[in-house]
């Protein structure tokens, strides 16, 4: 059994704690690229945003972006696309008016958001501040961050809003209480044709039921004529658990990761801030025990 294919999670595995990838995480990917190993990235992210990280190390790789709800090649091109339906998109609204939890919505027409913009602007603030300085001044870089951020969102007040002619991949509910999300996930388990999970505690991420990474994950391999026990695949939290089937050959959690994947993993790794994907690809891809 070989490893012919490494798909990896972005937040919380490939990048660290500041989101960033680190020097030992890129020579590790560059050094697979030299051995003819593929590298894919695997994120709830959409494409914009996973390629400007992976562009400014210079780095070309293809995609599965939305948590699986589109595909791309190193090239650009659309591969596959997995919008929600029609009757999702009305059982989501429905569940998440009724629960009063905003929506962001990811689109082939771009992000929109029922968040109000304070709120939106300070969980924007939160999230990026840690890429930045820990300067008690705001520095000019983050405010540069999140005035593009807020730039690029439509704010709407509800679905009804959205373009006629944009699908619709991925609805997400951020800043939620804890337990809040965790009821919603519940809630949603009734509805078969969705597929609800976490990259953090306090969200939840809804794409259709067929836009999961893993089974995404599979048609790519498939596609490439590489078998799933000659896959390795990266993850910290449930969004990833549909990757971490018995399937895949080398199934590996990062020590930061949620229980459900630490237990799921077949092997395990260092943290996201201890380097993990490069420490996993050295004893696992080449062997190293070093």
């Amino acid at each position: 059994m070989s490893i012919r294919l490494i798909a990896s999670d972005m937040d919380g595995t490939l990048l660290n704690p500041q989101t960033n990838i680190s020097k030992a995480n890129v020579d590790a990917i560059r050094r697979l690229e030299r051995a003819g190993i593929e590298f894919l990235i695997c994120s709830g992210r959409d494409y914009q945003e996973a390629k400007a990280v992976m562009d400014a190390c210079d780095i070309t790789c293809s995609y599965i972006c939305l948590s699986g709800a589109a595909v791309y090649s190193q090239d650009g091109e659309i591969l596959s696309e997995i919008p929600l339906t029609s009757q999702n998109l009305v059982d989501i609204n429905r569940i998440l008016t009724e629960q009063q939890a905003d929506m962001d919505i990811l689109t082939s027409g771009g992000r929109y958001t029922t968040t109000p913009k304070e709120r939106k602007l300070n969980e924007i603030y939160s999230f990026l501040k840690k890429k930045f300085s820990s300067s008690a001044h705001i520095s000019k870089e983050l405010e540069a961050a999140v005035q593009m951020r807020m730039e690029s969102t439509t704010f709407i007040t509800s679905l009804k809003e959205l373009p006629e002619d944009s699908d619709v991949f991925k609805i997400c509910s951020n800043g939620l209480p804890v337990q809040k999300a965790s009821e919603l996930k519940e809630i949603f388990s009734d509805y078969p044709d969705l597929a609800a999970a976490s990259s953090f505690p306090d969200n939840i991420e809804l794409t259709n039921q067929a836009a999961q990474k893993g089974l995404v994950l599979k048609a790519y391999a498939e596609q490439k004529g590489i078998l799933l026990k000659d896959v390795m695949v990266l993850g910290d939290s449930d969004n990833d658990l549909s990757m971490f089937t018995p399937e895949f050959g080398w199934t590996v959690a990062m020590d930061n990761a949620m229980s459900c994947i630490r237990d799921a993993a077949k092997y395990h790794t260092k943290s996201n801030a201890e380097d993990g994907v490069a420490w996993a690809i050295r004893r696992l891809v080449f062997q190293e025990n070093s």
